[in-house]
């Protein structure tokens, strides 16, 4: 099985081919904006909406008329790939599932004050290659790349984005999946909280780093200096460029952690439990604490390094009680978050609090798993004349698994 993944080079554009990048940027802004309009003033006449069929077909009228004569020179699969990202974003507002809000109009980037706009290509006929240090994009030419590691497979799209001043590529491949797992020899639960990022239910924890914090007092002199500097003269541009480049570092920093930290727990175990957190809502709680631990990353990041180790990612619910519960008799306990060590009321048990949570997740998710009849319970024959016995289970689809059954 094959699984499309994102790789994320760095460009080194020239002067000319910059002004073209931000150019095209505007177009893929510029056209959004335009199908957007005309998408709400369709629903104000009929109550109806364009969809890509429709919206594709509206891009070629357009370039007929000398008003829209930019669209020319904007790549047409990228055009196209602008109507796809809209339609996609507007049947996604109209599903119950996804929960999402009705696309808005992009504003530009100088009223944002953020330079992040992008637009992506798709690869038809070879047309985006990478040779001689550069990728060639479509009316753009060839752009040098730092290729910091080798391309997997053919490129199927590429992203181009300006992002904290620095312009990045991201080429889309598809990558080879292992076989799934037959017997799956460990699980693993793991909690995840403010003080420690992650604590597995193994005792592996990763302290959480606090890009943002080591970093504040550097970024309030900034700040400070941005303010008395007067607005729109060469020195507040130049504050506010190194202002802009010291957040892009802030979440370089933050990236490369929660890639460490998730290739740690994709190799730990083939059973990986996460709890599924309402990231957004613990946001309106203490916005800049959730961002600094990147919990929603982690867990996005390891479930496709999971996937691609032929192993099994489970979130257990959202409102299923995993904390502050003893994890040798199971019994509950009501304290508030300061207290991070407790002894249990039943058997007396003193443990910490994030190692019984991690604990009480893996048990959830070994009964859901089993439940749901995706893997069965095995005694596999060199651990019959041991004391020290390891989870072992098989996967419920290659047959019928009992408890009772011997793994080979």
């Amino acid at each position: 099985m094959k699984k499309p993944l994102r790789y994320n080079f760095r460009l080194k554009p020239t002067a000319e081919q910059e002004a073209k990048l931000i150019e095209f940027g505007s177009y893929a802004r510029g056209l959004w904006n335009l199908l957007l309009s005309e998408n709400l003033r369709r629903y104000r006449y009929d109550k109806t909406f364009l969809f890509y069929p429709e919206m594709s077909k509206l891009i070629k009228e357009l370039k007929v008329f000398e008003e829209f004569s930019w669209l020319k020179s904007f790549d047409s699969a990228a055009a196209q790939q602008v109507a796809r990202d809209l339609d996609t974003a507007l049947k996604n507002s109209f599903s119950k599932s996804r929960l999402q809000k009705f696309p808005t109009f992009k504003v530009s980037f100088k009223q944002k004050k953020l330079h992040n706009d992008s637009f992506r290509c798709v690869n038809n006929s070879n047309c985006i290659r990478i040779e001689n240090g550069a990728v060639s994009i479509p009316k753009i030419g060839k752009v040098p790349i730092v290729l910091h590691r080798k391309l997997v497979s053919e490129i199927k799209t590429v992203t181009v984005q300006l992002s904290h001043g620095k312009w990045n590529v991201s080429l889309t491949q598809e990558v080879e999946c292992k076989t799934a797992k037959r017997v799956l020899h460990s699980i693993v639960g793991y909690d995840i909280n403010s003080q420690h990022t992650v604590v597995g239910s193994n005792g592996w924890y990763a302290k959480n780093p606090k890009a943002l914090k080591r970093s504040s007092t550097k970024l309030k002199q900034i700040q400070v200096q941005l303010s008395r500097r007067e607005k729109g003269s060469s020195r507040w541009h130049k504050t506010k460029s190194r202002l802009n480049t010291l957040h892009g570092k802030i979440s370089r920093q933050r990236l490369a952690f929660a890639h460490e930290v998730s290739c740690s727990i994709a190799k730990t175990s083939d059973i990986i439990v996460f709890e599924d957190l309402n990231v957004k809502g613990m946001q309106q709680f203490n916005g800049h604490m959730v961002n600094d631990n990147v919990m929603g990353m982690i867990t996005s990041l390891t479930k496709y390094k999971v996937e691609l180790n032929g192993g099994i990612y489970h979130e257990i619910g959202r409102f299923v009680k995993s904390t502050s519960i003893c994890y040798q008799c199971k019994h509950p306990h009501k304290f508030g978050l300061i207290v991070r060590e407790f002894a249990c009321e039943s058997c007396g048990l003193v443990q910490c609090r994030d190692l019984a949570a991690a604990k009480s997740i893996e048990n959830t998710g070994e009964n859901d798993l089993m439940a749901t009849g995706i893997v069965a319970r095995v005694t596999p024959k060199f651990q019959q004349k041991t004391s020290i016995k390891t989870k072992v289970f098989e996967l419920s689809k290659f047959g019928v698994g009992t408890e009772k059954k011997e793994a080979a």
